[in-house]
């Protein structure tokens, strides 16, 4: 590998007990790495060409093998756990199998890169339990149930402290997430060898080489074809039920039972058959239909797990119902005939190469080279993406807005052959890549208590975070977003209990931070005189606007004023409602809006609005969509913020990109971000806002020049801007 032939790989798998699908798979990962490759123990008839081609790369910990349940489980970990010192030696280690993903989340070291292949949750802990609990005797259950309580614990925790997880199917990704909480970066089918796999001819049978354990349905297939004497099947494989389906098949010349065969012999098999039949119990993704659409061959499959996801019915095989019955079976195995299997021989062939092994490791090789721990990483808190109090609903105020647009514009910026970028968030974001996400659950105090601990675990060379808190475990190279203090400036439009918790964070931030960045001189110059801190130690990076390109603009206008963003004390709400009610008195026909979350001193308002006795003409709208917000901004006369004390207003803009002129305070902040696209009015002055409302509602040459200066001030304010900013900041550039 080009980037990464430096540095030491270990791939480390629970063991190579028997011929699998996952241990195929983990193994090719090795070689084509140049891996090393870790187990408990080794079967010798597990892939041996595999297991020679790794030469003295493949460690095996253990030629003892315990087997008795429960033991087992501890034994395997104390094997782990008596070689975990080998796991420190590794810059990057894949994880395959339970216990595995166990092992190195606890034994590596701190800044090795832990990418997790997840073949499967343990099941028989999470939607498998009941049925797994019945497996024991009466008395034993209550054990039992400890016992997966016990499990799911280190399962869970140590599956969080991967940097990457894969998953070999979509059905998997969605195990991942119910079971664990956690998010999939990325979706890598298993690897099909195609090459192995080759049309030879067309028999008179079908084929079965899935393995014989109950979990794979091999039994129902024996009876459908002991219901059908004229057709004949062939199963080529072993297992624990191998004695059972043997029983079941004797005294039926057309159903024969080879079990294990070597893989030449299987090939000629496959290359041979009719059709390959694969039914197996909610497989997590299956890989014995595309061997054999890689033949030619299509495939009876059963419509659960990753089997859906790869099969299309009709064409490269027949998915039967989920929970099939032996006529189910007999249905399908009739409906493929010698002409309609043979009609299906390209299709299956060209289907089966989006599986093919050169794929699989070229994706994994990706993954491996963007994840080169030569690289620095910059770690950025999105648990702002949206309101932290609404997950899922897209709710945003102001650090919502800043955190999602400056995110969105970081993240092409940095460059990913130099950097490695981790995105921190409490939930998926959809708008983002999955491979750059580290999904942490949790929600109270999920910066103090779950990313500190994931800092901890996962070390990182520079952090960022757009909404206020950077916490322990952060390194030296850490930078924050202040956007204001204005609880400092005016105190009493702030509760007791929020001017404690913004101090606290304010005063965390500065005796973390490299630098603070902050959003206007005027910010900057509040942050260093309320807080002592040198201004050269403060960077301003102007909040950004991206251009509207969905709205329809100078339509024709609602005689309305329209406020947006939080009704609270700090923006000066009383004041502008106190204005209007003159105002109206001469345009009756004119209403106020007020459009925004309702937050400190809410009561207040509604109060002065019913004494005044103007209920009918102001419209208290809460939080508002996207949507509606732009359609409130593209149909209201008047854009008014009365606010004196803000660190920006990122609602003026979105104004000016409406085309509504704006009446704002001629406070030092708003005239900063303002200049000549606002008229404004003496700060705190009722008289003078009424005065501006009224030039405002009749001049239609002021309205027109207005809307012109927002027009030209908004094409320069791009988010990519204020990114290279905050980038060149965190990068020390």
């Amino acid at each position: 590998m080009e980037k990464t032939d430096k540095i030491k790989i270990a791939v480390v798998h629970d063991h190579l007990g028997f011929c699998g699908g996952g241990e195929r798979t983990v193994l090719l990962i090795a070689n084509e790495l140049g891996a090393d490759f870790i187990t408990a123990y080794a079967s010798p008839n597990t892939f041996p060409e595999l297991q020679k081609s790794l030469g003295s790369k493949l460690t095996i910990l253990s030629k003892k093998v315990v087997r008795t349940r429960v033991v087992r489980f501890f034994w395997l970990r104390a094997l782990f756990w008596k070689n975990k010192k080998i796991f420190k030696n590794y810059d990057l280690i894949i994880a395959s199998s339970p216990t595995a993903t166990e092992v190195v989340a606890n034994y590596s070291k701190p800044d090795c890169v832990r990418i997790v292949y997840t073949h499967t949750t343990p099941r028989r802990i999470f939607d498998q339990y009941e049925y797994s609990k019945k497996t024991y005797p009466l008395i034993l259950q209550p054990l039992f149930a400890l016992f997966v309580k016990y499990w799911r614990w280190t399962y869970i925790s140590g599956a969080m402290k991967f940097n990457i997880n894969i998953a070999n199917s979509n059905c998997v990704k969605k195990r991942v997430e119910d079971h664990t909480g956690g998010e999939v970066n990325a979706v890598i089918w298993p690897p099909i060898i195609t090459e192995n796999f080759r049309w030879l001819g067309q028999g008179d049978y079908f084929l079965s080489w899935g393995r014989l354990d109950e979990l794979k349905r091999i039994e129902l297939i024996v009876e459908a074809f002991k219901k059908m004497p004229e057709k004949k099947l062939m199963i080529a494989s072993t297992g624990p039920r191998f004695e059972a389906v043997k029983k079941l098949a004797e005294g039926f010349e057309n159903i024969r039972i080879l079990g294990w065969v070597p893989d030449e012999e299987l090939f000629n098999l496959v290359g041979n058959c009719r059709a390959a039949i694969y039914i197996p119990v909610d497989e997590d993704a299956g890989m014995t239909h595309l061997e054999a659409n890689a033949a030619g061959k299509p495939a009876i499959v059963v419509a659960e797990g990753g089997l859906i996801e790869s099969t299309i019915d009709g064409e490269t095989g027949i998915l039967i119902k989920s929970n099939p019955s032996v006529e189910d079976l007999i249905q399908a195995i009739n409906a493929i005939t010698p002409e309609w299997a043979l009609a299906k021989k390209d299709v299956c062939i060209n289907h089966a190469r989006n599986y093919d092994k050169k794929i699989f490791i070229e994706r994994i090789k990706k993954i491996v080279r963007n994840n080169d721990p030569k690289k620095p990483i910059i770690g950025i808190d999105a648990s702002r993406w949206e309101d932290p109090r609404y997950p899922g609903q897209e709710k945003r105020t102001g650090v919502e807005v800043y955190s999602k647009y400056l995110i969105e514009s970081l993240i092409p910026q940095i460059n990913q052959d130099k950097f490695r970028i981790r995105i921190y968030t409490p939930r998926t974001i959809t708008d983002l890549p999955l491979e750059i996400q580290k999904v942490i659950p949790g929600q109270k105090k999920w910066t103090k208590k779950f990313l500190t601990q994931e800092l901890k675990h996962s070390p990182i060379d520079y952090f960022f975070t757009p909404s206020y808190f950077i916490p322990k475990n952060a390194p030296e190279n850490s930078y924050v977003t202040v956007h204001d203090v204005i609880f400092k400036a005016s105190p009493k439009r702030y509760s007791a209990w929020e001017r404690i918790k913004q101090n606290y964070a304010v005063k965390q931030n500065i005796k973390r931070a490299k630098k603070i960045i902050t959003v206007s001189e005027y910010s900057k110059n509040e942050i260093s005189k309320y807080f002592n801190i040198q201004k050269e130690n403060i960077v301003v990076a102007p909040i950004g606007h991206n251009q509207w390109t969905d709205i329809e603009k100078n339509n024709e206008r609602d005689k309305s004023i329209l406020f947006i963003g939080r009704i609270e004390k700090k923006k000066s709400i009383d004041l502008l409602i106190s204005a209007f009610y003159q105002f109206q008195k001469n345009k009756p026909e004119w209403r106020l809006i007020l459009a925004g979350k309702p937050g400190f001193g809410i009561d207040d308002t509604k109060k002065l609005i019913d004494r005044l006795g103007i209920q009918d003409k102001v419209q208290l709208l809460g939080y508002v969509s996207e949507e509606t917000k732009k359609n409130l901004l593209t149909s209201s006369s008047i854009y008014a913020h009365p606010s004196s004390n803000e660190g920006s207003c990122i609602p003026l803009f979105e104004a000016w990109d409406a085309e509504i002129p704006a009446i704002v305070s001629d406070s030092e902040i708003l005239k900063e971000v303002g200049k000549a696209g606002a008229l404004f009015f003496k700060a705190g002055e009722e008289k003078d806002l009424l005065d501006k409302l009224n030039l405002l509602a009749e001049d239609m040459a002021l309205r027109k020049a207005l809307i012109e200066k927002g027009r030209t001030l908004i094409k320069n304010m791009g988010w990519q801007k204020t990114a290279k900013i905050v980038l060149d900041t965190i990068t020390n550039k």
